[in-house]
C-alpha cells in the first residue's frame, strides 16, 4: 500500500521519501523477511505477468505493488493455475481452510497504535469467516502474524500468503502518529488484507488513489476479480486502495465486505425476511435505492448479507448490519422514524439493527419470527403487512411489535 505517500500533498515529505528509497524503498515502507533467491522471485513475477517496472529489489527482498513483499515460495505459487475465479483482486495465494484462528502479535503497539490494531482485528473478527482473528496472546492460534512498528515509515508493508498460511509480518509506520486512530486502523486493516491474499483494488491504475502511478500487472493469475464486486476502483471505495487519505474511516466498504466474505465467508451469511402477507423484503435494483416488501420469492435482491457486529454466532438481541446485493448497507434514515433504504456505502449507527427472536430462542434458524429495531428504538415495519412496492413501503417508525413488524427469516 502506498500509504507512505498520502494523497494530500501537504502531508508529503519528499526529502524523507528519497532518503528512505535509498535505504529500503520509500514506497515499500520497510523490509520484511529476506528471500533466499531474489532473481528467481523476479523471474517468476515476470512470468506471472507483473510489469518489470513494478518489481523492486531492495537488498535480498523483492516487492510488488510497492508494499507487498513476495517470498520465493509465494512467487512459485503464482505460476500455478488458479482453482477458481471466485476471488476479488488477489494473487492465487490464499489462506487454507485448516487455518481456523489467526492471531496478531503486536507487543510494541501502545497508545493510539494499540487501539488501532485492536480495531483492525475487529474488522475481520466481526465477520462470519472460516477463521477468527484475535490479538496475541490468545489460545488456540493456528498461525501468528507479527506486527512491528518502524519509526521511519509513513504507511505499512506486508506480503502475500504462501503454503496456505498468511504472510508472517506486517510493518506499520510510526509516522502515522500524525493521523487519527481511524487512519492508522485503515492502514493496519489494509496490510492484514495483504497477508490473507488481497491485491490493491486499484492495481490496474494506481493513479486512482495515489494521484500518479501505473499498472501493477494482471496476467489472469495476479489479480482475480470476485463476482459481485466492482471491476473499477474509486477514491475511498476500498480499504485495499493503493494510497490512503487522512480522512479514512478505518471501516470496510460494502464491496470490501463482499470480497472478504466471498473468499473466506462461512455459511450461512444471508437473511431473507417474509412479511405478514407472505411477501419478502427487497432491496430494489439490488441496492442503491429503497427497501420494498412486494416480492413473492427469494432471489439475489431479497437476500441480505448480515454482519454480526459483536462477532461470533448470531444470537438473540445481537446488533447486525444488513448488506444488499450491490454491497450497499440497509439504513433506517435518521436512525429510525422514517423510511428504510439500502443505499449506504459504509455501516454506521443508522445502519445498525437489533435482531430479536420473537419465538424466544437464543439463536436463529430458518422459520423463526423476528423483529428489527433501529438505533432510536423504533421497529421496522412492512406497511399494511407487506405488498408495498415504492419508497416508504418499509419504514422504521413503530414503537411496538405487532403483526406488521414481525418477519419470518430464511438463512442461507
Amino acid at each position: 500500500m502506498n500509504e507512505g505517500v498520502p494523497v494530500n500533498p501537504i502531508r508529503k515529505n519528499k526529502t524523507r521519501s528519497l532518503v528512505a528509497l535509498a535505504a529500503c524503498s520509500a514506497l515499500a515502507f520497510g523490509c520484511g523477511e529476506q528471500p533466499t533467491d531474489p532473481q528467481e522471485i523476479v523471474d517468476n513475477l515476470l512470468q506471472a505477468g507483473f510489469p518489470a517496472d513494478d518489481i523492486r529489489v531492495v537488498g535480498d527482498a523483492v516487492y510488488v505493488g510497492r508494499d507487498a513483499e513476495v517470498s520465493l515460495e509465494a512467487s512459485r505459487e503464482m505460476l500455478q493455475a488458479p482453482a477458481s475465479s471466485e476471488e476479488q483482486y488477489r494473487t492465487t495465494n490464499t489462506v487454507s481452510a485448516t487455518v481456523t484462528k489467526i492471531c496478531v502479535n503486536g507487543p510494541g503497539f501502545t497508545g493510539v497504535f494499540s487501539t488501532a490494531l485492536d480495531l483492525a482485528i475487529q474488522n475481520y473478527e466481526e465477520l462470519p469467516l472460516t477463521f477468527s482473528m484475535a490479538r496475541a496472546p490468545s489460545s488456540g492460534c493456528s498461525y501468528t502474524i507479527n506486527a512491528v512498528i518502524d519509526p521511519n515509515l509513513n504507511g505499512g508493508v506486508a506480503g502475500f500468503p504462501s503454503g496456505g498460511l498468511p504472510y508472517s509480518t506486517i510493518t506499520i509506520g510510526g509516522q502515522l502518529s500524525q493521523y487519527g486512530v481511524d487512519t492508522i486502523e485503515h492502514v493496519i486493516t489494509h496490510e492484514l488484507g495483504h497477508t490473507i491474499g488481497f491485491r490493491h483494488a486499484d492495481y490496474y491504475n494506481r493513479a486512482i488513489s495515489c494521484g500518479s502511478g501505473g499498472n501493477e500487472g494482471d496476467a489472469g493469475v495476479g489479480a482475480i476479480l470476485i463476482p459481485g464486486t466492482p471491476s473499477t476502483a474509486a477514491v475511498g471505495g476500498s480499504y485495499m486502495n493503493s494510497c490512503f487519505r487522512a480522512s479514512e474511516t478505518g471501516e470496510m466498504t460494502g464491496s470490501d465486505l463482499t470480497a472478504v466474505l466471498a473468499m473466506y465467508g462461512s455459511a450461512p451469511t444471508t437473511l431473507s425476511f417474509r412479511t405478514a402477507t407472505g411477501n419478502y423484503l427487497v432491496a430494489e435494483n439490488g441496492g442503491g435505492a429503497y427497501v420494498a416488501a412486494n416480492r413473492t420469492a427469494i432471489g439475489p435482491w431479497e437476500r441480505f448479507v448480515y454482519v454480526d457486529v459483536n462477532g461470533g454466532q448470531l444470537l438473540n438481541n445481537d446488533i447486525i448490519n444488513l448488506r444488499a446485493a450491490d454491497g450497499s448497507f440497509v439504513v433506517a434514515e435518521n436512525g429510525g422514524g422514517g423510511v428504510v433504504n439500502a443505499n449506504r456505502p459504509v455501516a454506521g449507527a443508522w445502519e445498525a439493527f437489533r435482531i430479536i427472536n420473537l419465538d424466544g430462542w437464543n439463536d436463529f434458524l430458518s422459520g423463526d419470527r423476528v423483529a428489527l429495531q433501529a438505533a432510536n428504538g423504533q421497529y421496522v415495519v412492512a406497511e399494511n403487512g407487506g405488498g408495498g412496492a415504492g419508497s416508504g413501503s418499509v419504514n422504521a417508525n413503530r414503537s411496538s411489535i405487532g403483526a406488521w413488524e414481525t418477519f419470518v427469516i430464511t438463512l442461507q
